[in-house]
């Protein structure tokens, strides 16, 4: 699977305020299987990142998992539905508690300190190397 992404800067004057509505797809999404998981996983951060798409808007998202090929039918139920909104929260609460998560995005190796924030290559290189070393 093709997962390059190429990053556009946004240029709608709606930038997303959360992305509640495309971790809760993806979390849909994973009651199919794997497969359908890293299909609208990988989905999401080209549509957001290459494509302008507004992951905080419903019918957004909802088209991403169109093009992800999941069984609609079966997503719509489940996305409608709400139920996996709590297992989205849990996880963040677990971050938070567990990992010290503060930061979107929060990288943890191990037993390292996280690394916080976008950060040059370079810097989980170093992490890697001494984790390795």
């Amino acid at each position: 699977m093709d997962v390059g992404i190429t990053f556009q800067m946004w240029t709608r004057p709606d930038f997303p305020q959360w992305s509640l509505p495309a971790l809760e797809a993806a979390k849909c999404a994973e009651l199919q299987g794997p497969e359908a998981f890293e299909r609208i996983h990988f989905g999401l951060f080209r549509a957001f990142f290459c494509e302008g798409v507004n992951i905080g808007r419903v019918e957004e998202v909802i088209e991403v998992a169109r093009r992800a090929e999941l069984d609609m039918d079966r997503f719509l139920s489940d996305y409608q539905g709400g139920g996996q909104r709590n297992r989205v929260l849990e996880e963040h609460v677990q971050a938070i508690q567990r990992y010290r998560v503060r930061a979107i995005p929060t990288v943890v190796i191990g037993e390292a300190p996280p690394i916080v924030g976008a950060v040059p290559l370079r810097e989980y290189e170093r992490l890697l190397a001494r984790l390795l070393g």
